[in-house]
């Protein structure tokens, strides 16, 4: 079972659908794990400070979604929180 996901996703925030490269990680698994980890938006772009403590969802390129709570905004990684399946699972 994986406990590390690497690749691209879409931060989805209302109306505004931003793609990101998503680095998440789990230390446990089972129901009710938690999991956390780092969004970066792809290239120059940046996601608002507004979005900090927020709950967006996040779309993985499979189509799988998860919620996922945002941590930290502003220019570079961003740090999101999670919990559920680490969207690895299928």
């Amino acid at each position: 079972m994986d406990n590390f996901y690497r690749g691209p996703a879409t931060l989805l925030t209302g109306a505004a659908e931003v793609p990101v490269d998503a680095a998440l990680f789990t230390e446990t698994t089972g129901p009710g794990t938690a999991w956390s980890g780092t969004i970066r938006p792809e290239g120059d772009r940046r996601l608002w400070t507004e979005l900090e403590g927020d709950t967006a969802r996040l779309r993985l390129a499979d189509g799988r979604v998860c919620r996922v709570t945002v941590l930290g905004s502003g220019f570079g990684p961003v740090e999101v929180s999670g919990e559920g399946p680490l969207p690895t699972q299928p």
